[in-house]
């Protein structure tokens, strides 16, 4: 009886650990590919400083913000998405990514987007101005969760009574990928 126990135990030990194996290897050979893929090529240019300007109205009140987006090379990364990939790091010359335009309460932000550093630094993917303009974007933390999303220009005004009215922004840059630096 005993050993019969045993097998039926042995059994079950070496199924479970089949499915495992079967659902874990296309991750393992996914990650090997992801590390045997060369880098793309890293960009010419690889830093970048462009001036914007934005100007809404809140509540009736004109206002303006005059800022610069900092763009930078930040290397490689991979995902299983889009293989290897060139990294940007992007930050206001003001400090942090978004103009905040509204602080709504404690845990809730209505901010700017000013676009991506992929866009600004001639990244060949990003041929659009990716900014929020004329839309804003939200950002709001309960506890540990951060939750952001898109704030259309209608709602915009008729919620927190902000109108975006003109955003002048740096075009991007002409980038070259041919260094192998």
């Amino acid at each position: 009886m005993k050993s019969e126990a045993s097998w039926i135990i042995w059994i079950l030990l070496l199924l479970v650990g089949a499915i495992i194996v079967l659902i874990s290897l296309p991750w393992a050979f996914l990650f090997i590919g992801l590390q045997l893929e060369p880098n793309p090529p890293a960009p010419d240019i690889r830093y970048g400083e462009f001036p914007f300007r934005l100007e809404y109205e809140i509540d009736g009140q004109r206002k303006v913000i005059e800022d610069t987006l900092l763009c930078e090379f930040d290397g490689f990364g991979s995902d299983e998405g889009r293989g290897k990939y060139r990294k940007w790091k992007q930050r206001l010359a003001s400090g942090g990514t978004t103009e905040i335009l509204l602080d709504v309460h404690r845990s809730k932000e209505i901010r700017f987007f000013p676009g991506s550093a992929e866009y600004y630094m001639g990244e060949s993917d990003s041929v659009e101005n990716d900014s929020s303009y004329p839309n804003a974007v939200y950002f709001e933390k309960d506890g540990k969760v951060s939750i952001s999303g898109f704030v259309p220009a209608d709602q915009l005004f008729e919620e927190y009574q902000i109108k975006l009215i003109s955003w002048d922004a740096s075009p991007p840059i002409k980038n070259e990928f041919t260094s192998s630096k």
